[in-house]
């Protein structure tokens, strides 16, 4: 009888231990219950107000986004995303963003929809979409394969099949008004008044043209630029007196104008001619332009040859037009694109190749030009193009 009574003794105690664990968790899980506050999720319903950077991460297997940040410290308020290899551009008053992207139905084969969407910057809403051709550029984000008007009436797409013509998109209707052929010619700078947009081309010349409802005509200038000894990238920046400010695989700034019915080549400025180190800019977004201070910043970098237009900065070079004279350079590795702010002493945002983020540069203490790195955000990828609101 002893082995049957050890046995329910310890059947027992089984017992027991279970019931008190049993007990246990029901008394955990009722406290964990009384004590729990489920989490109220809101979605804001515009993104923080103040002046906005605009940071695009342009897919090419998978979708594209525009990223959007705070001017003031670089924090992070929302994106908006689209096709692939998108590009894009606000608008003059800075409330809207037009995106270019591109649709594929399979990817690798078969049909592709390019497509240019509207949105409200505010609510990161989309206004309206316009469906093109398919003859849109897919390339990588830059600078001046997608434009618009003076009055934002109309939006000129860069097409590349690889036969080159700029689409002229009427907002208001949604509609392609009308293609304008551009052989040779890439990239389109419009015009400060009317519906007038120049393009570069590879005769050294640059040609406008000028819009009349759906007819236009093509004039060319004499030719500005060698495309062999001093190509230029097809990035511009616009001075504050309307001119334009191209910048030379060389590092020479050109300043044209574009005022009349012919573009002619004011002025050519040697940077970097006379400083050691064959520093030469490199990148996509090149050159900033700030004009309160009539100030061009370059992204530079030295031992420059043959195919390193593309190669990421070490330097930032801030040249006064105004005094023509060099005045500081700071140090910056990794930069492809550039742009700064309009204020008296000017913000920069650039976006950094080797760390795969979005940088913002300030003036150090008791300087007035000269840069350092004070915040980077590496949630943006690689990118190529950004934006600040002016």
């Amino acid at each position: 009888m002893k082995p049957i009574m050890k046995k329910k003794a310890k059947n027992r105690l089984v017992s027991a231990a279970i019931t008190s664990l049993l007990y246990t968790t029901f008394m955990v899980a009722t406290t964990q219950a009384e004590d729990f506050k489920p989490e109220v999720l809101t979605v804001e319903k515009t993104i923080a107000a103040g002046p906005n950077v605009f940071v695009e991460w342009s897919g090419w297997d998978a979708a594209s986004k525009i990223h959007i940040y705070s001017q003031a410290d670089l924090s992070y308020k929302g994106f908006i995303s689209s096709g692939l290899t998108s590009q894009f551009i606000t608008s003059h008053d800075g409330k809207t963003l037009y995106l270019l992207s591109t649709y594929m139905k399979r990817f690798t084969t078969g049909p592709i929809e390019s497509v240019l969407e509207i949105y409200d910057i505010s609510t990161l809403t989309k206004i309206k979409e316009v469906v093109l051709s398919g003859k849109a550029a897919m390339s990588i984000a830059m600078n001046g394969l997608l434009e618009h008007s003076s009055d934002d009436k109309y939006v000129y797409v860069q097409n590349a099949t690889p036969a080159t013509s700029v689409s002229v998109v009427d907002v208001a209707s949604g509609t392609v008004l009308t293609e304008v052929p551009t052989p040779g010619c890439y990239g389109i700078i419009p015009a400060t008044s009317g519906y007038k947009f120049s393009t570069l081309c590879g005769s050294g010349q640059i040609k406008t043209v000028a819009l009349k409802g759906t007819e236009y005509t093509l004039t060319a200038s004499e030719k500005i630029f060698d495309v062999d000894s001093d190509a230029l990238f097809i990035h511009s920046e616009r001075r504050g007196n309307g001119d334009l400010i191209f910048t030379s695989f060389n590092g020479n700034l050109y300043l044209v104008s574009d005022k009349d019915e012919k573009v002619k080549l004011k002025e050519k400025i040697a940077v970097s001619a006379d400083i050691e180190g064959n520093w030469a800019p490199g990148g996509y977004s090149i050159t900033a332009y700030n004009k309160p201070n009539d100030m061009v910043f370059m992204i530079m970098h030295p031992d420059a040859e043959e195919g390193s237009h593309k190669d990421a900065s070490t330097e930032i070079w801030a040249y006064s037009l105004k005094q023509k004279k060099l005045l500081s350079r700071s140090a910056a590795e990794g930069l492809i694109a550039l742009d700064a702010t309009q204020d008296k002493i000017p913000k920069l945002f650039g976006s950094n190749e080797n760390d795969e983020s979005v940088d913002m540069f300030a003036p150090t203490k008791g300087t007035k030009f000269d840069y350092e790195k004070t915040g980077s955000d590496a949630r943006v990828l690689w990118t190529t193009a950004l934006m600040v609101s002016k």
